[in-house]
Formats: structure tokens, C-alpha cells, sequence
């Protein structure tokens, strides 16, 4: 039994050294928004995703706090409308905001290089950037 479990360890840490997406990357750090489908991101509005192991993700649209359910299955990603506060910002970010949370239900697939995830469209668009600040 130790010897699959050490096979098992072995194994995951290979695939993560070959900068492979695996649920285990993408758990866990804090993801804060580098890119939102090219559009200049709005000073002092920090966009952040945290993923956990049981298929939720959360964080900040800038303004408000969100959850939200997800999928893996190898590199696709699918991820749910996302639920939100209700709280008001101004306008560039109440907008920014919608247009993040509307990317993120328009999610097929993710990929982590280092501390960088790429969140694409089914399209092969990339949509979201992120790096990872644990």
C-alpha cells in the first residue's frame, strides 16, 4: 500500500515539473487577475479566485465577493454563474466586474505555467489571466 501511495506522490509531482494542469495546481493559491480578454484592468479593483478541492471557487470581482461551482476533466474547465453581493462600485469597476464574471461562465479550458493560469474560451480564446500570489 505505501508503495502505490509513494508511486501516486512520485507521479504528481512529475506531472507538475512537465508544467502539466492538473485540480491539484489549481487548488489552493490565491489567483489574482492579470488580464481580463485584453481590456485595461481598473486601478485599486483587485480581481482574485481561489479554487478548492471540493468543485467551489470564490473570491473578489473587484467590488463584490462571489462563489462559484467548477469542473475539471484534464485541461476543460466549466465553471457555474457565479453568485455574488450586492454592493455598488463605480461604474468602470461595477462593469469590469460583470465582464469577469461573465468570462468566467464562458470557461473550457485552464492551463498553469509556473504561477501563471490562462483561462480560455471553448474557442481557444484566451480570456483571463491570473498569477498565483502564495
Amino acid at each position: 500500500m505505501k508503495k502505490v501511495i509513494l508511486i501516486g506522490l512520485l507521479f504528481a509531482s512529475l506531472l507538475a515539473a512537465c508544467g502539466g494542469s492538473s485540480t491539484a495546481s489549481l487548488v489552493g493559491p490565491t489567483w489574482t487577475v492579470t488580464s481580463l480578454s485584453g481590456a485595461t484592468l481598473v486601478p485599486d479593483a483587485k480581481i482574485t479566485a481561489v479554487f478548492s478541492g471540493d468543485g467551489h471557487m470564490s473570491g473578489s470581482g473587484g467590488c463584490n465577493t462571489y462563489s462559484a461551482g467548477y469542473k475539471v476533466s484534464g485541461s476543460t474547465l466549466t465553471i457555474s454563474s457565479p453568485n455574488a453581493t450586492m454592493m455598488s462600485c463605480s461604474m468602470p469597476v461595477d462593469q469590469q466586474e460583470s465582464n469577469y464574471f461573465y468570462l468566467l461562465e464562458a470557461a473550457g479550458s485552464y492551463e498553469i505555467k509556473g504561477s501563471d493560469l490562462t483561462i480560455k474560451a471553448s474557442t481557444g480564446e484566451t480570456i483571463l489571466k491570473y498569477t498565483s500570489t502564495q
